[in-house]
């Protein structure tokens, strides 16, 4: 091959690595959540980066339970896990106001959209990152972080 050839062969592959969306490394990231003691089922957890060295923000459900994993995402692609650093955290849980009426009901099968506005089911101050107080170190290995919320 001569010379020439060789290095559009090389120039050409060279292009492909270090593309924003490829994999990154991620750490296990899981733990519980509670609200008073109790667990906290169907909560959304959103760890978001200090800085930029974090990467994107990671996202988790608990389970009846109360339990959590994160995934991080990256251009389109989801990891197990987050990327080292750190983070504030958001904890969200949200159900609805009321019961739909009959006729909300109704409209629903009928293809309507029906907005019926949701409260917060635990203190608001949790909803927001910057106000939760709830912060996490992510670090290589295995991460553990467990938050005990309190209603008042």
């Amino acid at each position: 091959m001569s010379k020439i050839k060789y290095f559009i062969c090389v120039c050409f592959m060279l292009s492909f690595t270090g593309c924003s969306d490829s994999p990154f490394r991620v750490e296990t990231v899981e733990g519980t959540v509670t609200l008073d003691g109790q667990p906290c089922a169907d909560a959304v957890l959103t760890f978001i980066p200090v800085d930029d060295s974090a990467g994107k923000a990671a996202y988790g459900r608990t389970d009846d339970n109360g339990v959590y994993k994160l995934t991080a995402s990256n251009g389109g692609k989801s990891n197990a896990g987050a990327k080292a650093g750190k983070y504030i955290v958001s904890i969200l849980k949200e159900v609805p106001s009321r019961e739909p009426t009959a006729k909300e009901l109704a409209d629903r099968e009928k293809g309507i959209s029906v907005e019926i506005p949701n409260i917060s089911v635990i203190p608001v101050k949790y909803n927001n990152a910057n106000a939760s107080g709830l912060t996490a170190d992510v670090v290589a290995g295995k991460n553990t972080f467990n938050f005990e919320l309190k209603s008042k």
